[in-house]
């Protein structure tokens, strides 16, 4: 068995970004080792995606609530 490294980053759209880490996208991006990119569908449909930390998935999904 292949020896599997877990990812470090995840894309995720800049329109959840507030949902999905509790930050402004303003204030995401001013953090280090976060980018924001553009990706491009084969119809040309532009999308705005930042590359995220997934430790800072983790620990907005620790922070929220239980309902």
């Amino acid at each position: 068995m292949r020896w599997r490294k877990e990812p470090d980053h995840k894309l995720i759209a800049l329109k959840d970004v507030r949902r999905l880490t509790g930050l402004d996208p303003v204030e995401l991006l001013r953090r280090p080792d976060t980018q924001k990119l553009a990706r491009i569908d084969e119809s040309g449909t532009r999308e705005e995606v930042v590359r995220v930390p997934v430790r800072l998935l983790i620990q907005a999904r620790d922070e929220e609530p239980f309902a």
